[in-house]
This record gives structure tokens, C-alpha cells and sequence, in this order.
């Protein structure tokens, strides 16, 4: 496995339900698919990217959508969440780094990602952005491949469900600091996400 190059692993796989059903990774930013900017922005960074649709169905309609070349994988566990995606992207990567981030974030800085994979790179399981109140940010985080797809397995075998019961399982964590994120995106705009129709608009308005 290449050292030193870089996956970009963005999950689209979601139900969208808080967007009537619509495709959330298609709706339109700017007379671009939502996907599309997220797809733009880990151009510049990653030696790969990776989408991990759904089902074949999605994955065509994301394919006729997007111009860029890009791997597609899709998920092969149901009801399991963002799981299913990382289990099925971290699988197909051909590097040992992924940052893994979801289709719906559109405003991904390139030097905080930079920043997450330095940090990884020196021997971490996993670099996560931790909130001074305790949140983390699990899906615009930078995960070791063998480590994580182990901790996944077990984690799903067990019926367990979450991200966090698989965050349990890793042994070297680096939690970093959103307020040393901050000293490079001041707005943290990186983190924007959007999950609701309010939320469109109100990003049209700043994009």
C-alpha cells in the first residue's frame, strides 16, 4: 500500500429524509450538485476520490451527474448508517489514509484536511475534530484503513450500529482541538453541512 498518498472517501449513501425524499447529494448549490462541490474541493487534495452510493441506481444518477473520474462502491450493509459506506469505501481505497466526509459538505478547506492527514500520517488510528463541548466530528475525519475497517467489522458483527461504538475500538485516537481548526479556517466553514431544505437557502446566501 502507497505511503504518503491520500483517499478522499465521501458517503452519499444517506436517506435524505429531512429533504422530502429528494437525493440530498443532488440537489443544487449554485447551479451545481451538492456533491459536485464536495467532489471539486477533494479534487485538490486526494490522490483518489471515492463515493460510496447506496445502490447501483444512485451511483448511475451521481455518475451521469458528476464529470470528474472518481471510484464508485456501494454499501453492503443496510440499516447501519454511515457504516455501510465507510466499511464498503475504506475496503476499495488503495491508500492506508482516508479522510472520509459526507456528500453534503460543500465548503471543505483544503489546508485543514492537510493539517488532518499530517497528523495522521505520524501513526494515528484515526484524527477527529473535537468541539470544546465534547462533540466530535466523525465524518470530516482522517482514518487509518486496516485499523478502522477492523474496528468496523467487529463493531457491525456485534450489531452495533454507530460510529462512535466503532471510535470505542480504535487504540490511538488523536482528538484535535476545532479552536487549533480555527486558527486555519477562522469561519469553520469546512464543517458546514446541510441536511434541510432552511438549510439551502440559507447557504445560498454565503456560498
Amino acid at each position: 500500500m502507497l505511503q504518503g498518498k491520500k483517499t478522499v472517501l465521501i458517503l452519499a449513501g444517506g436517506k435524505s429524509q429531512r429533504f422530502l425524499h429528494f437525493d440530498k447529494c443532488l440537489i443544487t448549490l449554485n447551479n451545481k450538485p451538492l456533491i459536485q462541490h464536495t467532489i471539486d474541493r477533494a479534487s485538490s487534495i486526494a490522490d483518489e476520490i471515492i463515493v460510496a452510493a447506496r445502490d447501483e441506481k444512485q451511483g448511475e444518477q451521481i455518475e451521469h451527474k458528476i464529470p470528474q473520474k472518481f471510484i464508485l462502491v456501494f454499501d453492503p450493509l443496510k440499516d447501519v448508517g454511515p457504516l455501510a459506506g465507510l466499511l464498503s469505501g475504506l475496503e476499495r481505497a488503495s491508500f492506508s489514509l482516508s479522510l472520509v466526509i459526507g456528500c453534503d459538505m460543500p465548503f471543505v478547506n483544503r489546508d485543514v484536511v492537510k493539517f488532518l492527514f499530517e497528523i495522521a500520517s505520524t501513526g494515528y488510528d484515526a484524527v477527529v475534530p473535537r468541539w470544546g463541548n465534547g462533540l466530535v466530528e466523525p465524518l470530516h475525519a482522517v482514518y487509518r484503513k486496516k485499523p478502522m475497517l477492523a474496528a468496523i467489522k467487529e463493531a457491525t458483527g456485534k450489531g452495533e450500529r454507530k460510529i462512535f461504538d466503532v471510535l470505542s475500538r480504535l487504540k490511538n485516537i488523536y482528538f484535535v482541538s476545532v479552536k487549533e481548526i480555527k486558527e486555519i479556517d477562522p469561519s469553520l466553514k469546512t464543517f458546514i453541512n446541510i441536511n434541510t431544505p432552511e438549510e439551502l437557502n440559507k447557504i445560498q446566501i454565503i456560498a
